[in-house]
């Protein structure tokens, strides 16, 4: 198990460092892109649009809590798009190398947290130079952030277990993916759709991590004891059922691949 783990983390060392090979900025890009991201919603909606949130008092608020729920999706759907289609972009690996095919999603895993930390990293700077108050309670990122990728990764693998059979899901989770995107409350503020449609929030998992992160960052708010049993108990389940599929269907994908 060890062994395979630590294969896993040189599957996703070596990603790092071919992802950018050849290119002048080289590894830089893995800031430029949340720095683009930052600078795009600060100007655009702050300067451009004065788009200002009055629950807090900083010119940039919607650009905070735009940025909190954005970076926290990108990881997100990453993970389950890259997934998705693992078993057909490694095949040429699984056939060749006689490692479990767990070892490639755990590299995906790993390579797409240290960009998530990254990003994260990059928007608390952000908060340092609008001025807005950041406190201990940002330490609570930390373990929200390893239950939304244990969650990320029980979806992404259910959808790469039943690609392999139904390649059509190769282009329908990619839709999935952004019809969920508008029923989480990201653009918009949760208090648009709270009374009219409660089951959008109510029976959407991802909510329940959108808004601790919300909360920390316009709030500095520390999540509820009941709100990390909730996380917890969406990211275990779901791997629960990931891992049961796999241990199912990984024989089978083996010999359709």
């Amino acid at each position: 198990m060890f062994e395979n783990l630590l294969k896993s983390f040189l599957f996703a060392k070596r990603e790092f460092k071919e992802r950018y090979v050849g290119t002048s900025l080289g590894q830089f890009w893995y800031l430029l892109s949340p720095l683009v991201m930052i600078f795009i919603y600060t100007v655009i909606f702050s300067d451009f649009m004065k788009m200002k949130l009055n629950i807090i008092d900083n010119s940039y608020s919607y650009s905070i809590y735009l940025i909190s729920g954005l970076f926290a999706w990108t990881s997100f759907s990453t993970i389950i798009m890259r997934l998705n289609t693992i078993f057909f972009e490694k095949a040429h690996l699984i056939k060749k190398i006689n490692i479990p095919i767990y070892t490639f999603m755990i590299s995906v895993i790993l390579s797409e947290f240290f960009l998530f930390a990254i990003s994260m990293v990059l928007a608390i700077i952000f908060l340092v130079i609008v001025s807005h108050p950041i406190t201990a309670t940002f330490l609570y990122l930390i373990p929200i952030m390893l239950m939304q990728t244990i969650f990320a990764l029980g979806v992404g693998v259910i959808f790469a277990l039943f690609t392999p059979f139904f390649k059509d899901l190769k282009e329908v989770i990619p839709i999935l993916t952004q019809l969920w995107f508008w029923a989480t409350p990201i653009i918009y503020l949760s208090d648009m759709v709270a009374d009219r449609y409660p089951a959008i929030l109510e029976f959407n998992p991802f909510y329940h991590f959108v808004k601790l992160y919300q909360d920390i960052f316009l709030y500095s708010k520390a999540p509820a004891i009941k709100d990390f049993l909730l996380i917890g108990s969406i990211s275990i389940i779901t791997l629960l059922v990931a891992i049961y599929l796999y241990k199912k269907m990984v024989s089978t994908i083996k010999d359709i691949i």
